[in-house]
């Protein structure tokens, strides 16, 4: 019966609470500077203590920035770096499996919705991402062919590669200009991008005999099939791109 007792809220919550409410409705701007601990006081009529609590949690939440001997400011919430920070409690083999149906559910639909909604800004911003990809496929195997596949800078290499990669898919989610569907993507980013390294690695042989240059070709094809307004090629290039069992899959005729 211990979970229907009415739960009082400490003075700290509430003030917290209250802070939360004024960034939320603007009342304190993104990078304002927001009043000091005693002034905080005063204004709640609280202790300084009270306020230094809620400053506290704020600031471990990442809404607020205390900066010694400067004061505190409203810093601009980056859900992704909070979900990053995270990530390593919720990760496990079983979310990994689970990764290539999510992405055949979700991104598939973020695509599609990406077709219909997207701008000449999107589209320019997707092609960027697909020329920093081709960019960075260039240089790793470009590194791989002058100093081997134990060169020390080669996994540098490869990092840059797969947030290149990953940078391209959550653009395409943002093109869907659905908040929510923009805050999932945060949130499963460290398992998509986990698995798109796991790819990577199954891959590597078929992409080691064509330098990258059939996965450069499948970003391409997402992109030109999201330009001309064609689903069934996009989701036909998309399914293939993201299935880890499919080690030649960046394009609908395997060319």
């Amino acid at each position: 019966m211990d979970d229907l007792k009415i739960k009082k809220k400490s003075t700290a919550d509430l003030v917290c609470e209250k802070m939360k409410s004024m960034i939320s409705n603007g009342t304190w701007q993104y990078y304002q500077k927001i009043p000091s601990e005693s002034d905080l006081a005063e204004m709640f009529g609280v202790n300084r203590l009270t306020v230094r609590i809620a400053l506290q949690r704020l600031n471990a939440l990442g809404i607020l920035d205390t900066r010694v001997g400067d004061g505190t400011y409203v810093c601009h919430f980056d859900l992704g770096q909070h979900i990053k920070d995270v990530s390593e409690f919720y990760m496990t083999p079983k979310l990994l499996e689970d990764v290539s149906e999510f992405r055949r559910v979700f991104e598939i639909e973020c695509a599609r919705l990406a077709i219909q909604k997207r701008t000449e800004e999107d589209l320019r911003q997707l092609k960027e991402r697909c020329l920093q990809y081709e960019q960075a496929n260039a240089a790793y195997f470009r590194l791989l062919e002058a100093e081997g596949p134990q060169s020390p800078a080669l996994k540098a290499a490869c990092d840059r590669l797969d947030h290149a990669d990953i940078a391209f898919h959550e653009q395409i989610c943002a093109m869907s200009h659905n908040d929510l569907l923009v805050y999932a993507f945060a949130v499963a980013k460290p398992a998509i991008l986990e698995q798109i390294v796991q790819n990577s690695k199954i891959r590597l042989p078929f992409l080691v005999a064509d330098q990258g240059a059939g996965s450069v070709r499948g970003h391409w094809d997402i992109y030109h099939a999201i330009e001309q307004r064609d689903p069934d090629a996009c989701q036909a290039y998309y399914l293939a791109m993201i299935d880890p069992h499919n080690a030649t899959p960046y394009t609908k005729d395997g060319a």
